[in-house]
């Protein structure tokens, strides 16, 4: 589809493609006056949703709705406009905007927040022993799940975000959305244990209206896949418009799956501003991520934390989008697809510009596929183990150039002679998860550091819920509650972003961590 606007003078022609990011079975929760849930599958116009660029700017961005009238986003090289009906006029006239902030020294964070997620994860200087554990990007899936109280930018990551379900607090807010974003965190993450379980969702967000919210948001980094904290806040504050509401969001997803504010001494985009730096929710123009949210992503999705990304979606849109060639998936329509140019690695097998195999070959992408255009025979490894007793090296299966789906030990089988337990695929020792945390050296605590630090009602140190309140761990079950490790380390574990507590108990100096990250609005 192709419209032409003018803006200043200066026609422009937008190329425009019809996209779609809601379920078959997507559905609209509200509450009735007497306080009921009630469901219903909407009726939505889903052929009104294109995107698409402007041909004098191919590397501008365009997202409009076309029914009733045009109303959406045109985002260029540092500027940025909005699109939407007269409402007065008989003639289908529009009127064009140039959107702006009105705080633009706005910023996310707290002046003092310096400090990456985890230690380990530095993107500055990665092991070489990390890189080889980058692999090539494998297409992902987000089910995200959007509550409205009363008052998307992933294709760089191959990150499918679909909105699963919408609930709607109309008549009355289902908690007290009172105090800061990270206050309302807690209450939420509550509420959500008991109420959202059946709803299939991979994360839900609350949005908040806020005149002059202290944060903007709040959540917890990295945690996508845990069904303890796979949640969070965002705030819509009077000084900003969708377009950096919209960053709120991408920027606090981002932090949901393992991406870091970016340095910007060491990090940089083909564009003007990079979507995790801290300036970019007031920043015009288009907003791509940066080599270092890149490299962070790669590094999230290599680990067990991001299983849950990796499952195909029951969810499929109810329009799919058109198939793009040389994006490194094979659609409909495709006989193979390596990539683009740079990437592709089999152009004697495939022809990247048409995604058509030449000549009579069997095959031009995927991990089953040989140098020499053949299928791989039956057996051959196509997708290493990364635990060598919870996890299952996974083989060709000599019919199709893709993989067979990553399998591995049932969750709760024993492993480790008996002292552990698999979970996704990862044996999970005390050992391994403190090394993963504190470095190299630390252990898993003595069970009395345990003890100690999982005997508190409090909700990062619990082993469950009732009624929304968290219960203390009893002694039988205290290793299932929060982690307690020793470090051999002298220098104390730092972090803006979550608490430290070291505990001295019988000899042994026990250390555990918690909290959240928040997103802060200066006043």
């Amino acid at each position: 589809m192709i419209y032409i606007i003018t803006i200043d003078g200066q026609p422009y022609t937008l190329h425009l493609r019809k996209q779609s990011f809601l379920p078959q079975n997507f559905l609209v929760y509200t509450y009735n006056e007497a306080g009921s849930l009630h469901s219903e599958s909407p009726y939505f116009m889903m052929h009104c949703h294109y995107q698409g660029y402007a041909a004098e700017f191919p590397n501008s961005f365009v997202t409009l709705s076309i029914c009733s009238g045009l109303r959406g986003f045109l985002q260029f090289e540092n500027v940025s406009y909005g699109i939407e009906p007269l409402e007065s006029s008989a003639r289908f006239e529009h009127i064009i905007y140039q959107m702006k902030n009105n705080d633009p020294n706005v910023s996310i964070l707290a002046e003092n927040y310096s400090h990456i997620w985890q230690k380990d994860q530095s993107y500055k200087v990665p092991l070489n022993s990390q890189k080889k554990n980058l692999s090539k990007l494998l297409p992902q899936y987000l089910e995200i799940y959007i509550i409205v109280e009363k008052a998307l930018m992933f294709t760089q990551f191959r990150l499918t975000v679909t909105l699963s379900s919408l609930e709607l607090w109309s008549n009355e807010n289902q908690i007290s959305t009172s105090g800061d974003a990270d206050d309302i965190l807690q209450r939420f993450l509550a509420w959500k244990r008991d109420y959202l379980i059946l709803r299939p969702h991979d994360i839900a967000y609350l949005l908040v209206y806020r005149k002059h919210p202290k944060y903007v948001g709040a959540t917890f980094p990295g945690t996508i896949c845990n069904e303890s904290y796979d949640a969070g806040i965002a705030m819509y504050p009077d000084a900003i418009d969708l377009e950096g509401f919209s960053v709120i969001i991408a920027q606090l997803l981002g932090l949901n799956v393992g991406l870091t504010y970016d340095d910007i001494t060491q990090c940089f985009c083909l564009r003007a501003t990079c979507i995790m730096n801290h300036e970019a929710m007031s920043a015009r123009g288009i907003k791509i991520f940066s080599n270092c949210s890149m490299h962070d992503y790669r590094y999230f999705v290599s680990k067990f934390e991001a299983k849950c990304l990796q499952k195909l979606s029951n969810l499929q849109p109810l329009h799919q989008n058109q198939p793009v060639c040389g994006n490194g998936i094979l659609e409909s329509n495709e006989e193979c697809d390596c990539g683009n140019k740079k990437e592709c690695q089999f152009k004697k097998c495939c022809d990247y510009n048409t995604c058509k195999l030449k000549g009579s070959v069997k095959c031009g992408s995927g991990p089953c596929c040989t140098s020499k255009c053949e299928l791989s025979i039956v057996g051959t490894p196509c997708r290493k183990s990364v635990d060598p007793e919870c996890d299952f090296t996974e083989y060709c299966n000599g019919t199709s150039s893709d993989c067979v789906p990553d399998t591995y030990a049932l969750n709760g089988h024993l492993c480790k002679l008996g002292t552990a337990y698999c979970y996704n695929g990862q044996c999970q020792t005390t050992d391994n998860q403190c090394a993963k945390i504190f470095g190299k050296g630390a252990q898993g605590a003595p069970f009395a550091c345990f003890k100690e630090v999982n005997s508190l009602h409090e909700t990062s140190e619990n082993c469950g819920f009732k009624n929304s309140q968290p219960l203390p761990c009893e002694r039988k079950d205290v290793l299932c509650g929060k982690l307690a490790c020793v470090q051999p380390h002298k220098n104390a574990y730092k972090s803006d972003i979550q608490y430290t507590v070291y505990s001295y108990i019988e000899d042994h100096v026990c250390v555990s961590i918690g909290g959240q990250v928040w997103c802060q609005q200066p006043r």
